[in-house]
């Protein structure tokens, strides 16, 4: 993973599920723009996103790219690559299929479309190695079962595909489930309780012995630890994960990287991994709205969010 989108939070920003009194968007930009210097440094590129304005933004607020949709680049299945927009129940199509998101990458060479059945987006779909991959819905998530059909046309040729439902109250398959990789290895980091259908045993044995499977610990799960975005390396995540995780991570070559979320995830927590869409195969051009072009317009925006 080394193109990423991210969307910046507006002046008008709010964690979803708090009221009025909790907006500090200028807080909540401060952490967006740490968390995009770190994913810099570890040397992934940013795609940046401008947030839509008015109440036509959207189903999901746009900070949240990882619920956006997810790119797909499928020899033999798709003509070119594809990214499939994810959407609410009743969410109109029209107004998803022209929502800013959209617009960006369609200019950046992608073919895109909607989803026909509600979905979440990539924090519900788990990429593997191997050509293998995890679907996730049930629980509180908003991904029907419906769409997992939808995806499994969508995927490489012969894709190896596991339907994971997830535990009441669930909000979204990294929660429960996260593959990642590094040099020491690949790890699939599993909060037991969180899963509905399959324990982290029968996870394990899909992924493949190659892949070690790590349960997650009390503190963990309270920091969201399986939320974490890894890029070349460095893992990105919120703090207060376990010692005893976070050395079996350093074993095995990652760097761990603490990110502050609090203003843009809200009191319910959650990790970078939610505020990030993977566009691997995606290159940037010179002139494209990349973090590294606008960095200085978007440490700008403090200033006048501190003003309003």
């Amino acid at each position: 993973m080394s193109t990423l989108l991210l969307s910046y939070p507006g002046d008008d920003f709010r964690p979803e599920g708090t009221d009025e009194s909790a907006a500090a968007p200028r807080q909540a930009l401060a952490e967006w723009l740490a968390l995009c210097d770190h994913i810099h440094r570890a040397g992934g590129r940013i795609l940046v996103l401008d947030p839509p304005t008015g109440p036509a933004a959207g189903q999901t607020p746009s900070v949240y790219a990882g619920r956006l949709g997810a790119v797909f680049n499928s020899p033999g299945k798709l003509s070119r690559p594809t990214f499939l927009r994810a959407h609410a129940a009743g969410a109109p199509s029209e107004a998803v299929a022209d929502d800013a998101a959209c617009r960006l990458l369609g200019e950046a060479g992608l073919d895109v479309r909607v989803a026909r059945a509600p979905w979440q987006g990539q924090v519900d779909l788990i990429t593997l190695e191997r050509n293998r991959f995890l679907i996730c819905h049930g629980g509180a998530s908003p991904s029907s079962r419906q769409a997992a059909d939808e995806l499994r046309a969508m995927l490489p040729m012969a894709a190896q595909v596991l339907e994971v439902e997830l535990a009441p109250g669930v909000q979204r398959g990294v929660q429960a489930v996260q593959h990642i990789a590094g040099a020491g290895g690949a790890v699939l980091l599993c909060h037991r309780a969180a899963l509905r259908s399959h324990t982290p045993e029968q996870l394990g044995r899909f992924a493949g012995s190659h892949v070690e499977v790590l349960g997650l610990g009390e503190e963990d799960i309270a920091a969201r630890a399986s939320e974490c975005l890894v890029v070349r390396g460095h893992a990105l995540m919120a703090p207060g994960s376990s010692t005893i995780l976070r050395g079996q991570l350093a074993r095995r070559g990652f760097q761990i990287v603490e990110v502050e979320l609090v203003h843009l995830t809200g009191p319910s927590g959650g990790g970078p991994r939610e505020l990030a869409l993977d566009l691997t195969g995606l290159v940037l051009a010179e002139d494209s709205p990349s973090y590294a072009n606008r960095r200085g317009e978007l440490v700008q925006r403090l200033d006048r969010y501190a003003a309003s």
